[in-house]
């Protein structure tokens, strides 16, 4: 019969690692700068520490938090205790960043995972390939092209060229890295410019859609046990006038406020210090709003998440997007499966929702899943 956990580990990636990481492959210092960003949460994640070490030393489980790099050598260790062990990789990625790895490391060892599925996270940083499956389960999605520089080289529905404005973003970069005020662009002709801009600076491919008017919507979830559907949080962002566009979309330079952001009354996080704020951000929890809209968007988006997440594989905690229209109708655009937990939008979500502090949710949610991490879809 399989122990309970006594030991978490808790990895993740640096800035710094990364950083050094790309320029061995020939990016320039600027830009691995620009796509380590991605990875602020290790900055805040120490802060952190003491909290879940309490939490879990509570039910009785030690933690070691460790950097990635160092995950090779600890593998021996881990599969001594392969039975009382659960590991945590805090970085989701296979183009960039490298923390999805350590889920197949689990199941090569035989070590329980928390977090997703190895295939929900290797296909999580790839922006067409979600999409293409997302569409098969019912979620609503926008027409897309997916462009190498100014070549396509795939196509979701049939994007209109006579469409009054599309948007440009990179493929595989999350964090807003490479969303430039600019993205936003009036014609198709204009939008492959924008996609060789990308392919030159990030080797990335670019997908190119229709802009979607409206609100964006963060769904964020971690499973401490319940219906899925009671554990959703489902936060509409406030427009913000400081933002580079003046709130019609968020920008690669707005994010560095937004991945600063501990809370939502203008703390900052250890990623935050060192970076200027240019805004406070707010959220408008749309469970406890009252109008048709977003009654209509609460019930469309619950519905396309858990049929996404069952689809997909996600599990334990992770995070979706998707964007409303005037009447509250989603599109869904992106799904993380290793949301960054210490900032202000999941620390939102754990105090409106589960009334837990981030240890205490952690502890809880890890226990859920150590338990569960023998059946036989995980075989």
């Amino acid at each position: 019969m399989r122990q309970e956990v006594d030991r978490v580990v808790v990895v993740y990636e640096t800035q710094a690692s990364c950083e050094a990481r790309l320029g061995r492959f020939g990016f320039g210092s600027d830009v691995a700068a620009e796509i380590a960003v991605y990875l602020a949460q290790s900055a805040d994640l120490p802060e952190y520490f003491e909290e879940i070490r309490e939490a879990l030393a509570a039910e009785g489980a030690a933690v070691d938090f460790v950097e990635l790099d160092a995950l090779a050598d600890l593998l021996p260790t881990l599969v001594a205790r392969a039975d009382r062990t659960l590991l945590w990789s805090q970085t989701d990625g296979i183009r960039f960043y490298r923390g999805s790895s350590a889920p197949f490391a689990a199941r090569l060892t035989g070590v329980a995972r928390y977090g997703s599925s190895p295939f929900a996270q290797a296909l999580c940083q790839n922006k067409f390939q979600c999409l293409a499956l997302a569409e098969t389960a019912g979620v609503t999605i926008s027409p897309t092209l997916l462009l190498e520089g100014r070549e396509t080289l795939a196509c979701l529905g049939r994007l209109d060229p006579s469409e009054r404005g599309f948007f440009v973003k990179p493929n595989t970069l999350g964090g807003k890295i490479g969303i430039f005020a600019d993205s936003r662009c009036s014609s198709l002709a204009e939008a492959r410019e924008r996609a060789q801009r990308l392919w030159d600076r990030y080797r990335d491919r670019a997908v190119v859609q229709p802009f979607v008017e409206g609100d964006d919507v963060r769904l964020s979830f971690m499973d401490v046990g319940g219906a899925f559907a009671d554990q959703l949080g489902l936060a509409r962002l406030v427009k913000q006038p400081g933002s580079e566009t003046g709130g019609a979309f968020m920008t690669m330079k707005d994010n560095q406020t937004l991945s600063g952001a501990k809370d939502l009354r203008g703390a900052r996080g250890g990623f935050g210090l060192g970076h200027a704020a240019a805004f406070t951000p707010d959220m408008v929890d749309l469970r406890a709003e009252k109008d048709e809209r977003s009654r209509r968007a609460r019930a469309a988006i619950a519905e396309q998440a858990e049929r996404l997440a069952r689809l997909v594989g996600l599990a334990d905690y992770f995070s979706m997007d998707f964007r409303i229209d005037e009447t509250g109708a989603p599109t869904f655009f992106e799904f993380e499966t290793c949301p960054a937990v210490t900032i202000y939008d999941f620390q939102t979500y754990l105090r409106s929702i589960h009334d837990l502090s981030l240890g205490a949710a952690l502890a809880r949610s890890m226990r859920r899943a150590h338990r569960e991490c023998r059946s036989a879809a995980e075989a």
